[in-house]
């Protein structure tokens, strides 16, 4: 392989996010059928990360890294190489996007290869949302470019779920909604979102985002939002038909909204916990019950209703647009080596990475340059 018999993995206690640990696993000496190692290259820290690790249990986000009793390995989007094949079909050297751990490395069981990508068939991610388990190949994905990977990584799965909530809203005509609030206005899912909606010319929406007093002119800067609330003025909000899309998962800010609006908040959609410390707060609120979102099951709906390559064409349209329009919003850190990833998991868990400034990682101190 690389010249190194064992993984490093960064560990979070399930219990308490913001408590960290190394270990090591070692690698296998002899591959069984079909195994690929894959050295980690580079992965993308968001507080979308945050959201697996918050719905670890529930969603099954813990079951795709397996780590030892009362940890998790954290879900990452980035690129790795492959160092190591007992695959025919995947060749050393090949480069993949997808899904991988807070990791150095991770071993798969490569299946359903094309020319497009593969999946980790490993017995214990089987049960587990398809999405998570394709890589894309680089070489022939229309979408990558060597000068990009940073950009993607940090948006493309959260553009992703950005255009599913759009495709979602606009095929249930909006609920009637006069205006679309999002919370957490300065994440990445809201900020797509948003941009996607102020496309829909001619639909009469207002597009209102709620977001901390400190984050407000970041927000107004992207120019994605036809008006910004923080969130001790919701009482501000038109009383007019809405839908909310809650980036937040902070119940106090979501009761408030739905107090003031009450019946003329005509669906609450529930999809990220960015402000994850404050899940416990207030569980009784007027109006609709919130409705969670998973992105996986719209994918997987799409995709058998459009047919192959439907979904990701009709992405792909509106994919490349996005990064012309959001070039500039965000100041990319890098950073290699475990005091790096401790110290950006620790300001992305704790709220006080600035929407700003997006993290790119590797365990290892041997990453990809810029």
């Amino acid at each position: 392989m690389d010249g190194t018999a064992n993984s490093t993995d960064f560990l979070v206690r399930r219990d308490n996010l913001a408590a960290t640990s190394w270990a090591t696993s070692a690698l296998p000496t002899t591959l069984a059928q079909d195994e690929v190692v894959l050295r980690v290259d580079r992965f993308a820290l968001t507080a979308n990360n945050v959201t697996y690790a918050v719905a670890g249990d529930s969603m099954n986000y813990w079951s795709f890294f397996p780590a030892p009793a009362g940890f998790g390995r954290v879900p990452v989007w980035g690129f790795a190489d492959v160092v190591a094949s007992n695959h025919p079909d995947v060749s050393v050297g090949e480069r993949l996007y997808g899904y991988f751990p807070m990791s150095s490395h991770l071993v798969i069981r490569a299946g359903k290869v094309n020319p497009r990508g593969l999946r980790d068939v490993s017995e214990h991610r089987q049960s587990l949302a398809a999405v998570y388990n394709q890589y894309t190949r680089v070489q022939n994905d229309p979408a990558w470019r060597a000068d990009s990977e940073a950009v993607q990584m940090l948006y493309r799965p959260l553009f992703t779920t950005s255009f599913l909530l759009d495709d979602f809203l606009a095929t249930n005509a909006f609920f009637g909604a006069q205006q679309v609030i999002l919370t957490s206005a300065s994440s990445k899912t809201s900020l797509g979102l948003a941009w996607l909606l102020k496309r829909r010319v001619g639909e009469g929406l207002s597009v209102i985002g709620l977001t901390s007093s400190d984050n407000q002119s970041f927000v107004a800067r992207t120019g994605c939002y036809d008006r910004i609330i923080p969130y001790n003025e919701t009482g501000s909000l038109a009383r007019v038909p809405s839908v909310i899309v809650d980036m937040a998962g902070n119940r106090t800010t979501l009761a408030a909204v739905h107090d003031w609006l009450d019946a003329d908040l005509k669906y609450s959609c529930q999809v990220g916990a960015t402000h994850w410390q404050a899940l416990r707060g207030t569980s009784t609120m007027a109006g609709p019950r919130p409705s969670p979102f998973f992105a996986p099951g719209h994918i997987e709906q799409r995709r058998s209703q459009w047919g192959a390559g439907g979904m990701e064409a009709a992405l792909g349209k509106v994919w490349q647009p996005f990064l012309d329009a959001s070039a500039g919003w965000i100041d990319i850190q890098y950073g290699a080596g475990q005091r790096a990833v401790e110290a950006s998991w620790t300001e992305v868990v704790s709220g006080r990475n600035l929407p700003s400034v997006g993290h790119i990682l590797c365990v290892g101190q041997e990453g990809s340059s810029q």
